[in-house]
């Protein structure tokens, strides 16, 4: 089948000279450090792997799951220095001396005595945290018997919200090579190829560009089996119902049907993401040929689209992306409209059934970047779902990739 050649490797390779590590780094830790003179904090004390992420730039294990929370990573105002929970120092960036290291440990009383050594810690008048056990809580009480500890999430945030300019290009790179894997995934989609063989293809592809751990591994799955209904069973990305053949069974992807796909890419932490539906070729040929029910459909997510774009402008708020749907006429899907991407999933947060708190109310700002998806069905047709990675700016929203909607746009 052919396809649209942007989103190329070339575009994600050229991408990748623009990240300058060492000023990302300097800028991060110089908005903590201020954030924290105005919030008035002597320490912070971490435990979430983002939260660390930012302040440190550490390259820590990559772990599958939830995380308890720790001290894995402390601030100190007074010096300015970030310790981290690690017994060696591959990945942790040179402006980080060894001695600011602490080792892992099951022992309390080791662990204590670890920060209690860091100079400034045991003296801090206030502590802000982004998580707390009541282990932890005796532990900060043992090792700053003064301090007063405060929940920081408003205050991480609020620094991890606004994106700077060497952030967003750190997000341009994952979103490239997120498309660039995507686009070789959908290369191999041909009449009763298995979902699991086009995601091993966005991991070989991921892998040759050197980005090593998605964001989620890539996700295929048919939204229109010819003659059955949309789907069953399963949520896909976006809310679409997964029927057999989804990334979590070895089915096949039957001829003729809409495919829909959702691809992650991680660069210096920092997510890329993009989702695309594509039309397989009927049975006997390698050549897609979406029919006028399909155009229709896809018609119908182009006009949902320009209205979901159209509310991602400085001022507006998480309500307004749920707008557009209304204004497009268009019901919402079962999952997040958008939510905002940089180091993980991060505020806003938007979508059916989500509280005010999540993020819909949250005002968008100059500088915030978001995954916002479409989605929308026919039943004896299937389901279209497509969205990109957009950042906001002061004259409206970029997209941050550059790949094409393929057949179903009448893209070759």
């Amino acid at each position: 089948m052919t396809v649209p050649i942007a989103g190329s490797d070339a575009a994600a390779r050229a991408a990748a000279d623009r990240v300058d590590a060492a000023r990302l780094r300097g800028h991060r830790r110089e908005a903590c450090l201020s954030a924290m003179a105005g919030a008035g904090l002597d320490a912070l004390v971490l435990g979430r792997e983002a939260n660390a992420r930012y302040v440190s730039d550490a390259r820590r294990l990559w772990t599958a799951g939830a995380r308890p929370f720790g001290p894995g990573c402390v601030v100190v105002a007074a010096t300015g220095a970030v310790h981290l929970l690690s017994s060696w120092d591959d990945g942790v960036p040179p402006e980080i001396d060894h001695d600011h290291l602490y080792g892992v440990t099951w022992n309390g009383g080791v662990l204590a005595a670890a920060l209690a050594a860091i100079p400034g810690l045991a003296v801090a008048a206030r502590i802000g945290v982004d998580g707390m056990t009541p282990g932890t809580a005796r532990l900060l009480a043992a090792v700053a018997p003064g301090a007063d500890v405060e929940d920081a999430t408003g205050l991480l945030d609020g620094l991890r919200r606004v994106k700077a300019p060497d952030e967003q290009d750190a997000v341009r790179v994952a979103v490239a090579i997120a498309e660039s894997t995507l686009l070789h995934a959908l290369g191999g989609l041909r009449p009763g190829v298995a979902a699991r063989h086009l995601t091993g293809r966005v991991a070989e592809r991921m892998a040759a560009l050197g980005a090593t751990i998605p964001d989620l591994e890539g996700a295929f799955w048919a939204t229109s089996p010819p003659g059955g209904p949309a789907g069953r069973g399963l949520r896909g990305p976006g809310g679409g119902r997964v029927p057999a053949g989804s990334p979590v069974s070895p089915g096949e992807l039957p001829a003729g049907s809409l495919v829909a796909s959702h691809v992650g890419a991680m660069v210096a932490g920092y997510e890329g993401v993009v989702a695309r539906t594509w039309v397989n070729a009927p049975a006997g040929t390698d050549r897609p040929e979406p029919t006028a029910a399909h155009r229709r459909l896809h018609d119908r997510w182009a006009s949902l689209w320009e209205e979901l774009t159209a509310a991602c402008r400085a001022g507006a708020s998480g309500d307004d992306l749920l707008g557009a749907y209304e204004r497009a006429g268009e019901p919402l899907p079962a999952g997040p409209v958008a939510h905002g991407v940089g180091l993980g999933m991060e505020p806003p947060m938007v979508g059916a059934g989500l509280p005010a708190d999540a993020g819909r109310t949250t005002e968008l700002v100059p500088g915030t970047v978001l995954f916002v998806v479409g989605q929308v069905t026919e039943p004896a047709v299937g389901t279209v779902v497509a969205g990109d990675t957009l950042l906001v700016t002061g004259d409206g929203p970029e997209r941050l990739g550059s790949l094409g909607y393929g057949p179903l746009a009448g893209e070759a």
